[in-house]
């Protein structure tokens, strides 16, 4: 450390800084505390909002009562939480560690104390089917779910907000927020209409990963057109889904697809219309374009992609190759 202080005074500070943090979070010391702390070596005022509520602390450490962050110089840290030090002037050379630490140690001490994080935990924990059956029930227990009660799971992408609590999951395809439903025949409510979301099977608690899963490829599979979707309208697609996202292996139909959209992206939204309508008239009225425009679109389409999207058969074969589309290209938040 001395060699380190005689090179560079300011990168000894700062690992002052840390191991004083380290320390606290290692006694697990009060939020409280750890506040303290940053106010003793900012030399200023300090305070964090979270869970609702806030604390203040002058710049000796003792305890003020609450405040705002307002702009004053701080730093986010888990469940909306957020630490600031009132510095009035120029920032000090340490400033910026001693916001990072303390931040990061409010985060686990909120982790490990805060009924939010708790109640964050017993969601993730309840969807994971790797857990085991003994903790994903004391997991039902803390949520207070009934075990011979059905709920569903509700899949968002990881920016939108759900009433209630709910717990954000790092899945293969981003960050996705998920939450248990009270009412096995809910939809999920306090969202925005035109938000996408994933509304799993009803199941009891102790098989709510299924719920989930199923919930998070219906989600998936949501578009602009239909952003709310429920696992349950999906039918045997579902099973089908299931399947296909776990071979890995790209299709000769979906290769095509990709190279036709890669040429003519606007492709897309009449080969949907044509996956769900029954007559390329109803298709023209739906995508605003003359009939036999769409005619010939769909010849050139039915072509490029190797069968005849005009027949019943071709509509099944583009439906299932649309819906290989959306599960390899849908991602949230990466």
């Amino acid at each position: 450390m001395w060699r380190l202080k005689a090179l560079d005074p300011e990168a000894s500070e700062s690992l002052k800084v840390i191991a004083y943090f380290d320390a606290l979070v290692d006694g697990h010391a009060s939020a409280q505390v750890l506040l303290s702390g940053a106010a003793v070596l900012s030399g200023c005022a300090a305070g964090y909002v979270a869970d609702g509520g806030s604390l203040r602390v002058d710049a000796s450490g003792s305890k003020t009562g609450s405040g705002e962050p307002g702009t004053w110089p701080g730093h986010d840290f888990s469940d909306g939480g957020r630490v600031w030090i009132e510095r009035t002037g120029q920032a000090f050379a340490n400033d910026e560690m001693i916001l990072e630490r303390v931040a990061i140690a409010l985060g686990i001490s909120f982790d490990r104390t805060s009924p939010v994080a708790a109640t964050r935990r017993a969601i993730e924990t309840i969807i994971d089917g790797a857990a085991p059956l003994d903790r994903r029930m004391d997991a039902a227990a803390m949520l207070r779910l009934d075990r011979g009660k059905s709920y569903r799971v509700v899949a968002v992408p990881a920016s939108t907000d759900l009433p209630g609590p709910s717990a954000v999951v790092y899945t293969g395809v981003g960050p996705v927020r998920a939450a248990v439903l009270r009412l096995s025949g809910a939809e999920p409510s306090g969202t925005p209409s035109d938000s996408r979301s994933g509304v799993g099977l009803a199941t009891v608690p102790s098989a709510l990963d299924r719920s989930w899963a199923s919930a998070l490829l219906a989600l998936r599979l949501s578009s602009p057109q239909h952003p709310r979707q429920l696992a349950d309208d999906l039918g045997s697609l579902l099973v089908f889904a299931g399947l296909a996202d776990s071979s890995g292996l790209e299709t000769p139909d979906l290769t095509a697809l990709k190279q036709l959209l890669k040429l003519q992206p606007k492709a897309l939204a009449l080969l949907e219309s044509v996956a769900a309508t029954n007559s390329l008239r109803a298709v023209a009225e739906e995508v605003g374009l003359h009939h036999s425009t769409v005619q010939s679109r769909a010849v050139d389409y039915s072509t490029a992609l190797g069968f005849d999207i005009r027949t019943a058969p071709g509509r099944v074969r583009l439906s299932l190759v649309l819906t290989l589309l959306r599960l390899s290209t849908t991602t949230f938040g990466q």
